[in-house]
């Protein structure tokens, strides 16, 4: 198994409350900026050389690797399917704050359907069923097992990382109300920060090496489920 580098993107205009339209084109603030930064100049210092670089299709991914890439100007970049878990499409349309959103996404989990797709409105992307997320999610962690390369940055999400971590521990086959809601005191009761880097090294997947202000936080989890 290679050594994989689970990086969480720098602060987002969204993570301080500011009004934003549509997931996907979320920006960073100038702090997420500084923690980009901070990324790459730790993966250099560490001499930590990635073979791959790889980002989600959102903006602020993109824009947390810039630095990186630029760094590490000849390790390849690609774009895989490790994308944020974005359940509702109303909020596509017109800009909206954290807080706005707050009760819609509190009913969502309260009825912890895990089949529930929101209905999309014209032209706004399509929700995913919590199903389908971690099913892309496996997905991912199935490509990770199977590369031969030796070291991998994913530049990815919150939800997206800690559902790996969730998987780890149980990787159930039937994904129930139960285990929705499982996932989802999981995810509040190991929150990872803003510009966190989570390595994966063999099965155990240890120690968050770099926080946005460069403390050390500690998440365990591991990729295939052994320990």
């Amino acid at each position: 198994m290679p050594t994989i580098f689970l990086i969480r993107h720098g602060e987002s205009q969204s993570n301080v409350g500011l009004p934003t339209l549509s997931p996907e084109i979320v920006e960073l603030t100038d702090k997420g900026w500084k923690q980009a930064k901070a990324i790459a100049q730790f993966l250099q210092e560490a001499q930590l050389i990635p073979d791959l670089i790889v980002t989600s299709s959102y903006l602020r991914t993109k824009q947390t690797a810039a630095p990186t890439t630029l760094a590490f100007s000849s390790i390849p970049e690609e774009q895989w399917s490790v994308q944020e878990f974005t359940y509702l499409s109303m909020w596509h349309e017109e800009n909206s704050t954290t807080e706005d959103r707050r009760e819609t996404v509190k009913a969502y989990w309260d009825l912890s359907d895990p089949s529930y797709v929101d209905n999309p409105k014209p032209g706004s992307p399509i929700p995913e069923s919590f199903k389908q997320f971690i099913a892309r999610v496996r997905e991912v962690r199935e490509r990770l097992e199977k590369t031969e390369l030796e070291t991998i940055a994913v530049f990815s999400h919150e939800q997206f990382i800690s559902a790996l971590s969730w998987l780890s521990q149980q990787d159930l086959v039937d994904l129930s109300q139960v285990a929705m809601r499982d996932f989802r005191a999981f995810l509040k009761a190991n929150p990872v920060p803003n510009g966190a880097i989570i390595q994966a090294l063999g099965h155990i997947q240890c120690a968050c090496l770099l926080t946005a202000s460069l403390k050390v936080s500690y998440l365990f989890i591991t990729i295939d489920g052994r320990c």
